[in-house]
This record gives C-alpha cells, sequence and structure tokens, in this order.
C-alpha cells in the first residue's frame, strides 16, 4: 500500500463533492505506517448536517471510495462524530480538501474548544479504564 498514492487519489476523489467541504485522510495511512491489510480512514464535514447515514444522503461515499482505491475505506463522518475521535482527526489528520478555509478554521476552533472543555471529564472516564488495564 503506497500512501502517498491513496492520499493523491482520495484528494482527486473528494475535489468535485460540492456536499463535503472539509476532509481529512487520518490513521495508518496518514502516519505512514500502514500495512497491505490496512484499511483508509477518511474524516469528512458536510456543508450541512447530514441525515444519520451516509445512504441518507444518496451516497455510498465508503463503496465508492473503496472502489476507486481498492482498499477497505471507513469514512467518519465529522458533523456527527464524538469530540474524542474529532479531536484525534484534527491533531493527526492529514488535511485533503478545503473547498472554505473560513468553514474549516471555524470547524476546527468549535471542534478544539468543545474537547478541552470536555477533557477533564474524559480525563476522570478514562482513568478507571486506564487502571483496570
Amino acid at each position: 500500500m503506497d500512501p502517498q498514492r491513496i492520499e493523491t487519489k482520495l484528494r482527486e476523489l473528494l475535489a468535485p463533492r460540492a456536499e463535503i467541504t472539509t476532509a481529512y485522510l487520518f490513521g495508518s495511512v496518514a502516519r505512514g505506517t500502514c500495512r497491505a491489510s490496512s484499511d483508509v480512514d477518511v474524516a469528512v464535514l458536510f456543508a450541512a448536517d447530514p441525515p444519520p447515514t451516509l445512504e441518507g444522503l444518496g451516497l455510498d461515499l465508503e463503496a465508492e471510495l473503496e472502489r476507486d482505491l481498492g482498499h477497505s475505506v471507513q469514512v467518519v463522518v465529522l458533523n456527527r462524530a464524538p469530540v474524542d475521535l474529532v479531536h484525534r482527526v484534527l491533531r493527526d489528520g492529514k488535511l485533503l480538501k478545503e473547498a472554505s478555509p473560513a468553514a474549516r478554521i471555524a470547524f476546527e476552533v468549535r471542534a478544539r474548544n468543545l474537547y478541552f472543555d470536555l477533557l477533564p471529564i474524559l480525563r476522570r472516564y478514562r482513568q478507571p479504564r486506564e487502571q483496570a488495564a
């Protein structure tokens, strides 16, 4: 699996999608630590709040990307993702698409503010689980 080729292909595939304002590559492919069996993790931000499922948009984005890339793809919809997952995407991800810099920045600022507001709660929640492991 060639991470650079996947990143380039994803940019091409996502560029014409007007309903997607921002997209990130994250996970092992973004870090360059992927193996042949790794899936491709893509996070997308829709311009309007999407329905609960990707199928509700009339799209099957995962299947389309899998077909075009030839690899398993997992799509995370940032509009509906848990705050800690959004934080990991923003911290570690690579920007694939930015239709509106202002919209991306506004989203990132809101997401980071929410994450840091909730961080003490997340730490308290994780602490007993980490001690048990």
